[in-house]
């Protein structure tokens, strides 16, 4: 269980990093869906269901809990973080069509506004977190969009058992590599290993998406861990 779960921790992110989704205040993508469908899509965007649900409580944010304002156009769309009646974050995706209106080129932009920062939540007093967790959002909800039906759970696990597999061995044969380069080549050696990394996380991703398995932690449908270690 604890393999798998560290498996999954990063595919979705070294997805979007390898692909170069994610820069420090856009993110990018073009989707093989109408641009109405997109929108559609993105209607229901809820960057608190982000890691560490930015912006859910008030606690974090001098006690002002920030609400969330959609406004929609002919070619983009602009959530606004409010604190009270002041604007702490504006995010807007913009629509593109690409392929003769088969496809939607979506790009992303993030402006601080100007709520005071001891009544931000931390997550929308900073640009960059901010494009951060909004771009995932995103992503989420493109991946959902163009997502295969889903694969049934012993499929995914076998899947999923398959990669956790393929990662421990070649962790394995890193170490071994790192352990023969000694200290002259290691740091050197080390920036290649994480470039491997992301690239192969990347690939596996992408592997699972196509299988219908893109994101096998977050349902009830798979079976329970076995406490044998294999």
């Amino acid at each position: 269980m604890f393999k798998e779960a560290a498996v999954l921790a990063g595919l979705v992110f070294a997805g979007g990093y390898v692909a170069g989704a994610f820069g420090p205040q856009h993110y990018a993508r073009t989707v093989a869906r109408p641009q109405a469908e997109v929108m559609a899509a993105l209607a229901d965007l809820d960057v608190t269901a982000q890691p560490g649900a930015p912006g859910s409580t008030a606690a974090a944010a001098g006690g002002v809990r920030p609400l969330f304002r959609l406004e929609k156009a002919a070619d983009h769309m602009t959530w606004y973080v409010m604190s009270g009646d002041k604007v702490a974050t504006a995010m807007t995706a913009t629509f593109t069509p690409a392929d003769d209106g088969k496809a939607t080129r979506v790009t992303t932009d993030v402006h601080r506004g100007d709520a005071p920062d001891d009544f931000v939540s931390p997550a929308f007093r900073s640009e960059g977190i901010t494009a951060g967790l909004f771009g995932m959002a995103v992503e989420d909800e493109l991946n959902k969009l163009v997502a295969p039906p889903r694969a049934d759970a012993a499929t995914c696990q076998a899947l999923l058992d398959r990669l956790t597999d393929d990662n421990l061995a070649a962790s394995e044969t890193q170490s071994r590599a790192s352990a023969e380069r000694g200290d002259g080549g290691r740091i050197a050696g080390m920036f290649g290993d994480h470039a491997k990394l992301a690239m192969r996380l990347g690939a596996q991703e992408a592997e699972l998406r196509r299988a219908g398995c893109a994101n096998p932690g977050a349902g009830a449908d798979f079976t329970p861990a076995s406490d044998t270690m294999r």
